[in-house]
């Protein structure tokens, strides 16, 4: 499973269990829209928008205290701004694929727990 630190988001906007409700299901809304922009990106072999859209999940990722995403999305923009393989870009837009779905299910166990 997905490891968020939770510790790290509370640092950020506090101990309000409904704000860090709003800002986890934010994180729920938009992920899954960016995540298919980003493959629909390594379809279309655009380096500027791979990095584009894995800087803004590295963003949303390291905002929620999902660190290990944060690094993954890091290395991803390094890879795309440094023209990668394509064959290892797809790769590791795959595997955070599966990674953010495992957040996912974090996220909306701690959702339950709020």
């Amino acid at each position: 499973m997905a490891s968020l630190d939770l510790a790290h988001l509370k640092r950020i906007v506090g101990d309000d269990p409904s704000f860090i409700r709003q800002v986890l299901q934010i994180f729920v809304r938009n992920t899954p829209e960016d995540m298919k922009a980003l493959f629909d990106s390594v379809e279309s072999q655009s380096f500027d928008q791979v990095s584009f859209y894995a800087h803004k999940l590295k963003s949303a990722a390291g905002a929620i205290g999902y660190n290990e995403a944060y690094e993954d999305f890091k290395r991803l923009e390094v890879m795309s701004k440094q023209m990668a393989p394509w064959p290892e870009i797809t790769a590791e837009v795959a595997r955070l694929s599966g990674q953010c779905q495992a957040c996912m299910v974090d996220i909306e166990d701690i959702l339950g727990a709020l």
